[in-house]
């Protein structure tokens, strides 16, 4: 019987859990907060184009990861270095544009994107050469928001 008992009151928990888990929040609520986290992803997208590794430590969890376009896993380490080892130009690298908060759960938030990747053509120009539909993932640490990866999934050209 107290298993029962038991098992019946983990069942509902587990069921009351989402409802709980995400916040109720005003619209200027949200609005604030999309605006703020753009700002972040925004500082995200300067500090890997000017291969910034102390902002990039600063504005990265510990667990930081991204999935790049061709499925690979890669953690913050190696996401460092692989912006530090990229050849930015000016006006090349990720610009990102329609960011929109998806859903708030606490201290997670989960947001999305399009992102345009810009490179130089065989002239030297200046191009779009990726568009992609980002899953952005921000959690507030110690009062301050912080990135914790990316899902980046290419467009059809």
């Amino acid at each position: 019987m107290k298993i029962a008992l038991g098992l019946s009151v983990c069942l509902l928990a587990g069921s009351l859990l989402p409802a709980v888990a995400q916040k109720s929040q005003k619209p200027s609520d949200t609005a604030a907060l999309e605006k703020e986290l753009y700002a972040v992803e925004l500082e995200w997208m300067k500090a890997e184009h000017d291969k910034n590794r102390p902002m990039m430590t600063d504005l990265w969890t510990d667990s930081f990861f991204d999935i790049l376009p061709d499925g690979k896993v890669v953690n913050k380490q190696e996401m460092m270095d692989m912006m530090v080892k990229a050849d930015a130009k000016p006006g090349t690298g990720a610009f990102p544009d329609n960011f929109k908060i998806q859903a708030i759960y606490g201290n997670v938030v989960l947001a999305t994107d399009h992102t345009v990747i810009k490179g130089l053509d065989s002239s030297g120009k200046i191009v779009p050469v990726m568009e992609m539909s980002v899953l952005r993932m921000f959690v507030r640490e110690q009062g301050k928001w912080r990135v914790a990866g990316a899902g980046l999934v290419p467009l059809p050209k």
